[in-house]
């Protein structure tokens, strides 16, 4: 790979930080009139049905080997449709900030996993570097005006969020990698995203509450928008690119990065206050972060 496909390479994951940091704000406004099982399912059916035709419009053709479909529907099923549900019922039942914390661990469960089953190679030092960010993760969420408690109360949420966590992390990310090989990241995406949006759609007769739609604002509409064509279209076949070009470790590294401006994104534009302690956190994440893509 030549230093342009490099500078491409980790500039896509880039765009992944800067579409997904702003997801937390914008989404978590959306959620007030919009459901968060509801929302998902649009958004990815309407996501995976663009994905597909820009794929059918650059590629001319959108077909699937046989011995792959088994694959692209564990994705899609497991990586989208189950984990989004584990996601909002775990938010549900816990608080944000363990929410948080617990998918900030997406990174470290991918390092052992692919480095355990010998599919990519992770240095003792990466994984130092990594806890270093996860560390920086923690004084990032936990503000002062943050609520983490682990409780019996708890637990439920926290499992659930961890499920999720394990979802995201082998089903959508790890398993995706040998599929790259075959299929562009916006055939692939689109398929997952079609294929998760279905099960979604099963489950919202059973999501509570349910969508009141004289109700849905403006706001709820935008919210989506973004949703759609920012960080699902251009977010996700970002990810896919990152992926497909630096593999799963080095990828994941950069989801450490997502909480900074994910702080940054609200201050200015919701308004919210910046601790030291955040700032330290911060730093903390850009310093391990650099030293374990360079390892």
């Amino acid at each position: 790979m030549g230093i342009d496909e490099k500078v491409i390479s980790h500039l896509l994951l880039v765009i992944v930080v800067l579409t997904w940091g702003a997801n937390f704000g914008i989404l978590k406004s959306a959620f007030q009139d919009l459901p968060p099982i509801p929302f998902a399912a649009m958004r990815f059916a309407i996501s995976g049905i663009l994905l597909l035709a820009i794929a059918y419009w650059r590629e001319k053709e959108l077909g699937i080997r046989k011995e792959d479909l088994a694959g692209i529907a564990m994705v899609g099923v497991l990586g989208v449709g189950v984990c989004q549900i584990l996601w909002s019922t775990g938010l549900d039942l816990t608080s944000a900030s363990n929410s948080a914390l617990i998918l900030s661990l997406q990174p470290l469960l991918a390092a052992l996993y692919v480095g355990l089953t010998k599919r990519e190679p992770v240095g003792r030092q990466q994984y130092w570097n990594m806890l270093l960010a996860f560390g920086g993760v923690i004084l990032v969420i936990l503000k002062p005006t943050a609520s983490l408690h682990f409780s019996m109360t708890t637990l439920l949420g926290d499992l659930l969020t961890l499920l999720a966590a394990i979802c995201a992390t082998l089903f959508f990310s790890i398993s995706s990698k040998p599929l790259l090989n075959v299929y562009s990241p916006l055939r692939l995406m689109g398929y997952c995203m079609v294929i998760g949006s279905l099960v979604l759609w099963i489950a919202v007769p059973f999501s509570n509450p349910h969508i009141v739609w004289d109700r849905i604002g403006a706001k709820a509409w935008w919210a989506l928008g973004y949703a759609v064509v920012v960080s699902g279209m251009v977010g996700h076949v970002a990810w896919y690119e990152g992926i497909e070009r630096l593999g799963v470790t080095r990828s994941m590294i950069y989801q450490f990065i997502i909480p900074i401006w994910a702080v940054i994104f609200n201050y200015f534009l919701m308004g919210e206050k910046v601790f030291f302690q955040q700032v330290v956190g911060g730093a903390l994440i850009l310093l391990a972060v650099h030293r374990a893509l360079r390892n």
